[in-house]
């Protein structure tokens, strides 16, 4: 098991994070913890991350309304049990 928790938080848009987190997946081991925290994506996102962790597990922390990137970057920090945190943005590609 890794020691570091990645947590992914949102930035001004919401469409990238489907390549994002797929592009994440393929370069770090099953074993490293992913939190994605997001807020008010449209629901064809949605569906979309509830069908990305059917390939590859993370855990999901979504709200209705838009949160701000530390707002989600705390809830995620929390949801951690590694001694480590590394905060990523959804928008980017590895």
């Amino acid at each position: 098991m890794s020691n570091t928790t990645i947590v992914i938080a949102p930035r001004e848009r919401f469409s990238s994070i489907i390549a994002s987190l797929q592009s994440l997946f393929v370069t770090i081991d099953e074993t490293v913890p992913v939190v994605v925290v997001e807020g008010g994506s449209p629901s064809w996102i949605r569906r979309r991350l509830h069908k990305l962790q059917k390939t590859r597990y993370f855990e999901l922390v979504s709200f209705d309304h838009v949160i701000i990137p530390n707002e989600a970057r705390n809830i995620g920090a929390a949801k951690a049990k590694t001694e480590f945190i590394a905060f990523c943005d959804n928008d980017l590609e590895y």
